[in-house]
């Protein structure tokens, strides 16, 4: 929560000697002290001590500020929280330093907050890592160098040994005649075996068209072709790209695609982004997930880099990449090319179940997910989008559906990172509304709602809130007036759950135990198979 405010009047004069250490801010606290307004008898904050200090602080990469709690402030109490606007040399900063932002404002940093990243020291060890490239390269090249010249001069050796060689033969004795040999027919000399494989120019020319791929690699060595265009993440600064894993002999094409065969060929997800803090929080919470009592649906995660190299200097060493296992489509997806017909019978059921287990592996974890949505399941069965949009009864089912983008994860009694108004409960869109949302202490009740509006949207075919612009949704749920209407869910033990979901008051929504054991799934084939 941030607002905008100056100092009061009253301390006005008192400022003009340390003004460079509180010019007008941006708060992060309404518990500023009050001041009686006045002359200049009015008491004056001590100033004496320096600069304000922030501790526990926090640097927010995405908006270059700093968060934490400050003392020493002349217009704020000792205890509060601050945000500070951008700060001007983010490679400055680090505990026991003074740091200046954008509006002039100067604060000494004390303690960092646990898992807090600190530029500076970020900054020293990119400044570290790119000498050590370089120096890598340095001796790469003299290494080369070397090997260019002892194959020069071995050449130089071979040529001058042939020509030695080829003098003496004239002055050899002479072979004497030898006897004509009986004539025989000629055989023909036996052939060479090839291999049936396609020409490399060819068959790079060939995996171009037939993957979109861009000609950037990124990982060691090239280890991964990227394809296509990205997608954006959620995450504002990360792009999705669609990739494959590259062949170890040939260049420039998938892995199983040496032969010009395309069904051999396995798609991977790379996700790339600048934001250092966002991308190990994604990758703590897979390991999390992944590891913990309940394994829950999610999709693979394959590897985790970051700085990775690439063959495009735009992203070599500035970003880092996670890579998961890939889907055919998405939920979403699904619904708009069955035009608005919902899921039903063990489809829809399947997708349900999927989403409960990827829930109860975050919230075994003592994590809370935020962003449940229909975007982030996907399926990874392959061949199976035309034979699932023309399932009117869902009896073919739906395998495969699989949780993604962990990337908003945070732990339970955390505050949100990010937030999605179709997935977002009426507390929290209070919180926001209300110009505190940032300090929203987040439970597991949270998520229940979410799950409960995505088995809306997939029942019915079509969004709670939809055609609804984000803003409007934060706000109606906000509105005194507004209560939870499920009558257009048409089965009605599924109607059930999700009204309990959506309940207003978070205590009376069940936990994902309560969930997965609603009669929706004991009486309709799934059971309590995650316990």
């Amino acid at each position: 929560m941030r607002f905008q405010g100056a100092a009061a009047a009253a301390v006005a004069f008192c400022l003009q000697s340390t003004s460079a250490f509180a010019p007008p801010r941006t708060l992060a606290s309404t518990h500023a002290p009050s001041h009686p307004s006045g002359g200049s008898d009015a008491p004056c904050p001590p100033l004496a001590a320096g600069p304000p200090v922030i501790s526990d602080w926090r640097y927010e990469s995405n908006r270059g500020t700093i968060s934490g709690t400050v003392k020493n402030h002349p217009t704020i109490a000792d205890g509060d929280r601050i945000t500070t606007s951008p700060v001007k040399d983010p490679s400055k900063i680090d505990q026991n330093l003074v740091v200046t932002t954008n509006s002039g404002s100067k604060y000494k940093l004390s303690n960092v907050a646990f898992g807090g990243r600190i530029p500076a020291v970020e900054a020293k060890r990119e400044k570290e890592k790119a000498a050590k490239a370089a120096a890598d390269a340095k001796k790469r090249q003299a290494e080369e160098k070397r090997a260019a010249a002892a194959e020069k001069q071995r050449a130089a050796e071979e040529k001058k040994a042939s020509a030695a060689a080829a003098k003496k033969a004239p002055a050899a004795a002479k072979p004497a005649p030898a006897k004509a040999a009986p004539k025989s027919t000629p055989k023909p000399a036996p052939s060479t075996p090839t291999k049936p494989s396609v020409d490399a120019k060819q068959l790079q020319k060939l995996a171009k068209s037939t993957f979109s791929l861009t000609g950037v690699t990124v990982g060691a060595g090239g280890k991964y072709l990227l394809a296509g265009k990205p997608r954006q993440s959620s995450g504002r600064a990360a792009k999705i790209w669609t990739a494959y894993l590259a062949d170890e002999n040939i260049p420039d094409i998938p892995a199983g695609f040496e032969n010009g065969d395309a069904t051999g060929v396995k798609q991977l997800t790379i996700k790339l982004s600048p934001d250092l803090e966002r991308m190990r929080l994604e990758n703590a919470n897979y390991n999390k997930v992944q590891s913990g009592l309940f394994m829950g649906r999610f999709v693979k995660k394959i590897e985790y880099v970051e700085y990775v190299p690439s063959s495009n200097r735009a992203l070599d060493g500035k970003v880092s990449a996670l890579v998961i296992e890939s889907g055919q489509y998405d939920l979403k997806a699904l619904l708009a090319a069955r035009k608005g017909q919902p899921l039903k019978g063990r489809a829809l059921r399947d997708a349900a179940a999927a989403a409960g287990q990827c829930i109860q592996a975050v919230h075994s974890s003592n994590l809370v997910w935020t962003d449940l949505k229909t975007e982030n399941f996907i399926v990874v069965s392959e061949d199976s989008f035309n034979r699932e949009v023309v399932d009117a009864s869902g009896s073919s089912g739906l395998p495969g559906v699989k949780g993604i983008d962990l990337e908003s994860v945070v732990a339970k009694g955390g505050n949100p990172i990010d937030y999605s108004p179709e997935a977002t409960p009426p507390e929290f869109a209070e919180a926001f509304m209300g110009g505190y949302g940032d300090e929203f202490v987040l439970d597991y009740s949270y998520d229940i709602w979410s799950l409960g509006m995505m088995l809306y949207e997939l029942s019915t075919g079509q969004p709670y809130f939809q055609k609804l612009a984000p803003t409007a949704v934060t706000k109606l749920l906000c509105a005194d007036t507004f209560e939870v209407d499920v009558s257009a869910v048409p089965d009605p033990k599924l109607r059930d759950l999700i009204d309990k979901c959506l309940a207003l008051e978070p205590r009376k929504r069940p936990d994902i135990t309560g969930f997965l054991l609603h009669p929706y799934f004991i009486t309709t084939g799934f059971g309590p198979i995650s316990f």
